[in-house]
């Protein structure tokens, strides 16, 4: 005799499919904030690296100031200099700014993703739970049915 369906296979299917997407999901989430930040950790260290270079180049001019190596004109483009520095500088802080809200970001969608799954997995753990109390339903159910058989057959013929 064919065993019965479970009534609500359907259901498990779905849950099932929406677990595999939220786990698509959180990868996606997961690899979009490693992405951000990485591309974070990249601009901050841009950001020290220039503020390296600026630095080393503010005390050769004042080195060669010191030594009377310059000129007024010289002083002059130092100062100019200074301005596209500062201007960049504020860039490079802009940018950075950015990254790490992305990065935030980032991560706030990562936990979304992390609570989502979550709550997927509970909904079809339900549905498992239900079937796996269906199946032993059946089993005993099946098990009575043959365990009556049985008796009967093997049950004195008047």
């Amino acid at each position: 005799m064919r065993r019965p369906q479970y009534p609500l296979e359907p259901l498990v299917d779905v849950r099932e499919r929406q677990v595999d997407d939220a786990v698509r999901g959180l990868a996606t989430a997961v690899s979009k904030r490693e992405a951000a930040a990485s591309h974070a950790r990249a601009v901050e260290q841009a950001a020290e690296s220039h503020a390296a270079a600026l630095d080393r180049v503010k005390q050769a001019e004042r080195e060669a100031l010191g030594r009377g190596e310059l000129r007024a004109a010289d002083l002059a483009h130092a100062h100019a200099w200074e301005l596209r520095m500062e201007a960049e500088r504020a860039a490079l802080a802009a940018e950075e700014q950015r990254a790490c809200a992305a990065e935030k970001a980032a991560g706030e969608t990562e936990l979304r993703s992390r609570e989502e799954l979550a709550q997927r997995r509970a909904d079809a753990d339900v549905v498992a739970k239900d079937r796996a109390r269906w199946e032993a339903l059946q089993q005993r159910r099946a098990d009575a049915k043959e365990e009556e058989a049985m008796a009967e057959a093997f049950r004195p013929k008047r």
